[in-house]
């Protein structure tokens, strides 16, 4: 079992979940008290409805804009008229915040709004209650019969999807309070909405650093271990099914410790080395990222050796994966693998790496490797790389961007 590691590094809260001796998912946080405006629900009033680019300029206060793409409106909760098609400027409706800003981009937002739990996700539009593909049959059907047991009042006015981490709970007390935690925010948002003054607030998300350790599955780590103690204070007391430690050596720091600078150094850098000799050539791009496979130091008889090439494609998919997490790429990512002969060797390659990017907890697709051998990846963008929050620095190693 793993560990999750957090501590302070420039400004940032960084959260990395080690597997043995390297992280397998590194993420950024703001502090706790420099948390944004991401997740947070508002009533908002249309400013401008910009019909070339298909979306909305919204304000949520006076010297905050927000933009709204129109197909994220289908369904609108209005609370000056009742909206029959497209919204209109003066317009004044609850949206969520679901976009950071991003250089001189506004936050995006959403009409369609919805709530993300260590347990389930609840949608505010639509009715019925839908699994994770990777919960087994069994634990389906005895969620299921808890919650048709449980009763649980207003489930049946939104839509309900149990996640992962719902398979290992062995007592379902955890996910009813949940859901009805979900419910009594969502029906108090429809009691109040149009009686409320515009730019009110309905929804404060929990802090990022929470939400990021709720979206690891419980499966992944036995321990979470900080030295900041505001952090801990505030895990200890959310994170009721694993152990939070507070770090107090004051010899050794928590960074030191778990090599967190070089980690993030190699996170952020060009040239990634692979244990068999070759390396990773990692390039993002305005339209994708290209990542390069070399076979490195080998000497020149194994480079003759077609299982010397099968030997580092195959670690290198693994670590392409690694990667995608740590460095939370999305879009197209195009691999060029050391070029095999054989379709034995191409087809297990593919197999292992398809393998490799289901472990993603984003939505991660293999599609298919081009005549010419190139491999091309999808990735849902969640939220930003954690290259926009460090930057490599010659000097420090990296240093904050925000």
């Amino acid at each position: 079992m793993g560990k999750i590691i957090i501590t302070k590094q420039h400004n940032r809260l960084l959260l990395a979940l080690f597997d043995g001796n390297k992280p397998y998912l590194m993420k950024s946080a703001p502090l706790l008290d420099e948390e944004d405006i991401l997740g947070n629900i508002y009533l908002a009033k249309v400013k401008d409805i910009v019909k070339g680019i298909q979306g909305a300029f919204l304000s949520i206060g006076a010297k905050q804009a927000i933009y709204l793409p129109m197909d994220q409106c289908r369904q609108v909760l209005s609370a000056n008229r009742e909206v029959a098609g497209t919204i209109q400027q003066g317009d004044e409706i609850v949206v969520q915040i679901t976009g950071e800003a991003l250089k001189s981009k506004q936050p995006s937002s959403s009409a369609l709004l919805t709530l993300r739990g260590q347990f389930c996700v609840c949608n505010y539009f639509g009715h019925g209650l839908h699994y994770s593909k990777k919960l087994s049959s069994e634990k389906k059907e005895l969620i299921g019969s808890y919650l048709e047991g449980a009763s649980i009042e207003g489930r049946e006015k939104y839509h309900f999807t149990i996640r992962t981490n719902a398979d290992n709970l062995t007592d379902f007390t955890l996910l009813s309070k949940e859901m009805e935690s979900f419910i009594h925010i969502f029906d108090n948002i429809t009691a109040t909405y149009k009686y409320r003054t515009c730019h009110t607030c309905f929804y404060h998300r929990e802090t990022e650093i929470l939400n990021q350790i709720k979206n690891i599955s419980l499966k992944m780590y036995d321990e979470i271990v900080t030295d900041e103690e505001g952090v801990w204070k505030l895990l200890s007391e959310e994170i009721t099914d694993k152990p939070v430690r507070l770090y107090e050596d004051k010899m050794l720091s928590l960074a030191s410790l778990y090599s967190l600078n070089t980690h993030l150094q190699e996170a952020l850098g060009k040239r990634v080395w692979l244990s068999g000799g070759g390396y990773l050539v990692i390039e993002p791009t305005e339209a994708l990222v290209a990542i390069d496979v070399n076979s490195g130091k080998a000497q020149s008889s194994e480079k003759k050796s077609s299982e010397y090439y099968l030997k580092i494609n195959l670690e290198a998919a693994k670590e392409v994966a690694r990667q995608l997490r740590i460095r939370n790429y999305s879009g197209m990512i195009m691999v060029d693998f050391i070029n095999m002969n054989s379709a034995h060797d191409k087809k297990l390659l593919m197999d292992k790496l398809e393998s490799y990017l289901k472990e993603d907890n984003v939505r991660t697709n293999l599609i298919d490797m081009t005549a010419l051998g190139i491999v091309e990846i999808t990735r849902k963008k969640v939220s930003r790389p954690l290259s926009s929050f460090f930057k490599l620095h010659p000097e420090t190693n990296f240093q904050s961007c925000t």
